[in-house]
């Protein structure tokens, strides 16, 4: 989804190297350099990739009017990326096999082609898509929009799938020799506890439940300590990027019962290029209309709720009790002091952001005024959601913890007395 209308969603990536701080004409000559431009394709496994300037899927003309825009914290530069895939139906193939294999057989007596001709057949097919993928008959092209925070060292890319990464990746490191680390609340809450490594490298998922009846012990760690039962082994993070990831989930549980306890206002310090200030600000927080949960004992499997107030439904408190912990929550989030309001979708251990609704843009002037404001609108959201996890990380590396999960455990114990 576009940053520059409807729904937005992203992912984002910090940017590690010496990256330009604003946009120049070095910048956009580097992105004309790496425009997308068709080039012969060798095999229907190669995927083609350059820059766009987001106007289009062939606009490859890149200016300070299309693609760069200023916010009260430095530059930004919108712009996209066009990847060509050349993929073959499975269908198409199997139909030229087919046709090949029966233009054999009428030549024999028997009817049928014999292992030979079908093995011919497989070479004929072969040659022939090659063909037409390099002819491009099989070719299908995609945009992708990209948000660079210069200021910030961050890009947002409007697509949350491991092969976009992979080819904004690639393309970064050959344009402008930097590289780029996806920021999930394991890398994200890396960067913001740097100067604690050692007590960012011993977290281990808090335990809000007693384990489930069929719980496993897990198998023992790289150092050879024993597992512990007691503690959650939340598989999901085995794939993931940082083994970390599992804050993100506790963050959801926390605003669960902030929201519930609390009433769901905080407050939390400001954000401003990644870094936490001694500003504050204040946020309204609810969970609404999606939550997906998942166990973190690897016992009793996933759930996923739809509707307003999911969090109050009996299947809600069950699954907090049988040690499910949130993977995804619809949120919305509300400036309480200018009341400015996100409506989004929010994957908290890969901190993916989806279907965000932005606040409408009122008495807009021109359409470059309305994009200006969507884009100012994506970087509070992404500040409002960074000041809120710094506020759970304060509070998660802090002594008060054990208390914290103690009070959790109470909480969700009487949320079942309650039912």
């Amino acid at each position: 989804m576009a940053f520059n209308a409807g729904r937005v969603s992203f992912c984002r990536y910090r940017v590690v190297g010496d990256a330009p701080l604003m946009v120049d004409d070095t910048v956009l000559g580097t992105l004309r350099d790496h425009a997308f431009a068709e080039a012969a394709v060798a095999s229907p496994d190669q995927v083609e990739a350059g820059f766009i300037s987001g106007a289009h899927l062939f606009d490859t003309q890149f200016s300070f009017d299309t693609n760069a825009f200023d916010n009260p914290a430095g530059s930004v530069l919108l712009f996209a990326m066009r990847i060509d895939t050349h993929i073959v139906p499975s269908e198409v193939k199997q139909a030229y096999q087919v046709i090949e294999e029966q233009a054999a057989a009428a030549l024999n007596p028997s009817g049928f082609a014999s292992k030979r001709q079908k093995r011919d057949a497989r070479d004929v097919v072969d040659r022939k898509l090659h063909d037409e993928v390099s002819s491009g008959k099989f070719r299908k092209s995609k945009s992708v929009p990209i948000m660079w925070d210069l200021a910030a060292r961050e890009i947002y890319l409007g697509a949350t799938s491991a092969s976009a990464g992979e080819q904004l990746a690639k393309l970064m490191h050959e344009a402008f020799a930097i590289n780029l680390e996806l920021l999930t609340s394991g890398s994200l809450a890396e960067v913001v506890l740097a100067g604690n490594r050692r007590d960012f490298e011993d977290l281990k998922p808090s335990a809000f439940t007693a384990p489930p009846k069929d719980a496993r012990l897990p198998e023992d760690d790289a150092d050879e300590r024993p597992g512990d039962i007691n503690v959650p082994q939340v598989p999901w993070v085995a794939a993931s990027t940082s083994t970390r990831d599992f804050l993100g989930n506790e963050w959801l549980i926390w605003l669960w019962w902030k929201v519930e306890t609390e009433g769901g206002a905080l407050e939390v310090p400001v954000v401003s290029k990644g870094k936490k200030t001694d500003r504050k600000s204040r946020f309204a927080v609810v969970i609404d209309r999606a939550l997906d949960m998942d166990c973190a004992w690897d016992v009793t499997g996933k759930q996923t709720l739809r509707g307003g107030k999911p969090t109050l439904l009996p299947e809600a408190r069950e699954a907090l009790i049988e040690g499910k912990w949130p993977r995804k929550a619809g949120l919305i989030i509300a400036d309480a002091d200018d009341e400015t309001q996100w409506e989004l979708t929010l994957q908290a251990d890969k901190f993916l952001v989806g279907g965000c609704a932005l606040p409408k843009v009122e008495d807009s002037t021109s359409p470059r005024d309305i994009l200006d404001q969507r884009l100012l609108s994506t970087l509070a959201l992404s500040g409002a959601l960074d000041g809120l996890y710094h506020a759970f990380l304060s509070e998660r590396m802090s002594r008060a913890w054990a208390t914290t999960v103690e009070l959790i455990r109470e909480w969700i114990r009487t949320r079942r007395r309650r039912r």
